[in-house]
């Protein structure tokens, strides 16, 4: 069995013990066959839109003899496959946009447990949950082949929420600081994202820009130096 890196061990994380996963955009299949295999879920689904990763995934999950437990989907996201049987519903490695997409056409998708990890967009993605009922619950940063990401637990809730541009972009990640286990990734992220934000203000500055967005990531770029320095 092959270990996770800590961007998919944070997702396996957030896995409720003994649940029905469905891994969306499964690749190779690690995931799921980890959580199986370790005995975090007791099924799942590996989900895939492209015929490769998917026999990839089928490959693997041969190997580890794990068949009758998890189930293999040619998919396009959460289409066809059995919502009312999971618990756990993760959707990794895309960007926000594109998880976004994949949700709305399931919504409100009440009851599951939702852990998505975007590998772009985050703040478009934060923004999106608030405004559909979703609610973050808990994030989890990670760092894995020199890259910095971050794990969403989101659930249904039905409250919409407008949410700020500060949060948009941190999340929760904040709150990670003041636990001693996340404390030390939270502030590398917030450190990463710092560095990107000023890049990009620097750019706007270089090209004569200053409106409400420039002065927006001056706010955000003041807030968190006030948690990290």
């Amino acid at each position: 069995m092959k270990s996770l890196d800590n961007r998919l061990q944070a997702a396996a994380d957030y896995v409720q013990p003994g649940g029905i996963v469905a891994d969306i955009g499964t690749d190779h299949g690690y995931l799921p066959i980890w959580l199986v295999k370790t005995g975090r879920a007791q099924a799942a689904f590996a989900a895939d839109i492209n015929p490769g990763p998917l026999k990839a995934a089928a490959d693997n999950i041969c190997a580890e003899g794990l068949e009758n437990q998890i189930q293999t989907a040619l998919t396009d996201g959460l289409d066809n496959l059995p919502l009312s049987e999971i618990t756990d519903i993760v959707i990794a490695g895309m960007g926000g946009m594109l998880i976004a997409e994949i949700l709305k056409r399931h919504l409100p998708l009440a009851g599951k447990n939702l852990i998505l990890q975007p590998m772009t967009q985050a703040p478009f993605l934060r923004s999106w949950l608030g405004r559909n009922g979703l609610s973050i619950l808990s994030e989890t940063p990670a760092e894995a082949g020199g890259k910095m990401y971050t794990v969403i637990q989101a659930q249904y809730t039905g409250e919409i929420l407008e949410c700020g541009s500060f949060f948009a972009h941190t999340g929760k990640i904040p709150e990670a600081l003041k636990n001693p286990d996340k404390e030390e990734m939270a502030r590398k992220y917030l450190l990463h994202l710092h560095k990107k934000l000023n890049v990009i203000l620097y750019g706007m500055s270089r090209s004569g820009t200053e409106d409400e967005k420039t002065a927006e990531y001056r706010e955000i770029i003041r807030r968190m130096e006030e948690l990290i320095v």
